[in-house]
C-alpha cells in the first residue's frame, strides 16, 4: 500500500500520510493559525515517514517523522520535537501561526497547560498564506464561501479578527516589530507602517472567514487605511472601513471626528471601526493617560459618532496588556 496521497489544484500540490487523507486538506493552510493532533502508537516515531507537504510556487510546508522525532520546515526554517524512542502511545503536536512555527511529542494523556509550556517553537518571517492560492480554492469552492446574513455579521466578525491580531501578534512577542523607528528601539515606527503589519494578519484571519482586507495610502498624508469588504445575501457586497491612530497621536479626536466618516464616505459604506494602537511602556511614557479605558473616557467618548462606528484598540507596548473598552 502506498504510504504517501498526493493531491493537486492548480500549481499548488499536497502529500499527505495515508493516514491523515480525511484530516487534512489544502484549506488548513489558508487560515493564519493551524494544527494538527494525533496520538502515535507503538513505534511510529521510531519510523522514517512524511506526514504532509504543500508546495506552492515561493511557499514549501512539510512535517516528518524521523529517528522518534517530529520536524516541521516552512520556507526552509525548520524545528523539531524532542526524541522518542520507546514503544509507548505518545500525542504529537503540530502547530503555526505567521511567524512561527512548533511541535512537540508528550504522553497521551497531557494536558493542554502542559503541551503549551513544553511546546519547540521556531520563529519565521511572517509568511502569510499564498494570496493565490486562497483564490484558487475560494474559486473551487473549497474554502468557506457563504454569504454573510447581513452587514452587522460582517461588522462583529471583523471586530472579532481584530481582538484575533492582538492575540496572534502577542503570543511570540510580534509586537516587537513594531518598534525600532530610526534604529531606536525605544520608539515606535510609523502609523501606516503598523498598519500594514497588522493588516497582514486581519488579512489571514480574512482568508479562512470569506473577507478581503485592502489597504490604500490616503493622499497627501502618507498614513494607510483598511477596509473590508465581504458578501452579504440579497445586499451584494459590503465595506466596512477601519481608520487607525496611535494613542498619543495629536489627530487622535480629528481621526474620529473627521477622517473616520470622510473615509466611509468615500468608499460607500455606513460601518465603521476606529482603531487605536496602544503602545505605551517605561521608555515610552505616552499618551498620558493610564490605559485606554481613561483614553476614550477623557478624549474618544466626547465625540459624537454613528451607532455603526465602534472603538478598538490593539496592545502592541511593551508590558502587561492594559484594559480595553469598546464601544
Amino acid at each position: 500500500m502506498e504510504l504517501v496521497e498526493s493531491r493537486t489544484l492548480g500549481p499548488a500540490r499536497l502529500e499527505l500520510f495515508v493516514h491523515f487523507a480525511s484530516q487534512i486538506s489544502f484549506s488548513n493552510f489558508c487560515q493564519p493559525t493551524g494544527g494538527i493532533t494525533f496520538k502515535a502508537g507503538p513505534g511510529f516515531l521510531t519510523s522514517h515517514l512524511p506526514l504532509f507537504k504543500l508546495s506552492y510556487p515561493g511557499y514549501e510546508f512539510e512535517a516528518w517523522v524521523c529517528d522518534g522525532m517530529i520536524f516541521v520546515s516552512r520556507n526552509g526554517v525548520s524545528q523539531h520535537s524532542e526524541q522518542y524512542m520507546g514503544n509507548e502511545t505518545r500525542r504529537v503536536v503540530i502547530q503555526w501561526n505567521i511567524d512561527w512555527i512548533s511541535c512537540g511529542v508528550w504522553p497521551s494523556r497531557s494536558t493542554e497547560e502542559v503541551i503549551g509550556q513544553q511546546t519547540k517553537t521556531a520563529s519565521t518571517p511572517i509568511t502569510l498564506p499564498p494570496a493565490e492560492l486562497v483564490k484558487l480554492l475560494r474559486t473551487e469552492n473549497l474554502l468557506s464561501n457563504s454569504s454573510y446574513k447581513n452587514i452587522d455579521d460582517v461588522f462583529s466578525t471583523v471586530f472579532d479578527c481584530l481582538r484575533l491580531c492582538e492575540h496572534d501578534i502577542r503570543r511570540h512577542g510580534g509586537e516587537r516589530f513594531v518598534w525600532g523607528k530610526g534604529g531606536d528601539q525605544m520608539r515606535p515606527i510609523d502609523e501606516s507602517e503598523i498598519s500594514r503589519y497588522v493588516a497582514s494578519f486581519l488579512t489571514s484571519h480574512g482568508a479562512a472567514r470569506n473577507f478581503d482586507v485592502t489597504c490604500e495610502p490616503v493622499a497627501g498624508g502618507g498614513n494607510v487605511d483598511f477596509y473590508v469588504v465581504a458578501p452579504v445575501l440579497t445586499t451584494g457586497l459590503a465595506k466596512i472601513a477601519i481608520e487607525a491612530k496611535k494613542a498619543d497621536s495629536a489627530k487622535l479626536a480629528h481621526g474620529l471626528q473627521v477622517q473616520l466618516p470622510e473615509y466611509m464616505n468615500r468608499i460607500g459604506t455606513t460601518h465603521g471601526i476606529y482603531l487605536t494602537y496602544w503602545l505605551k511602556s517605561s521608555n515610552y511614557p505616552y499618551p498620558p493617560q493610564r490605559d485606554f479605558d481613561e483614553l476614550v473616557i477623557e478624549v474618544l467618548y466626547k465625540i459624537p459618532k454613528s451607532p455603526n462606528v465602534r472603538l478598538a484598540a490593539l496592545d502592541l507596548s511593551f508590558g502587561p496588556p492594559p484594559s480595553k473598552t469598546t464601544a
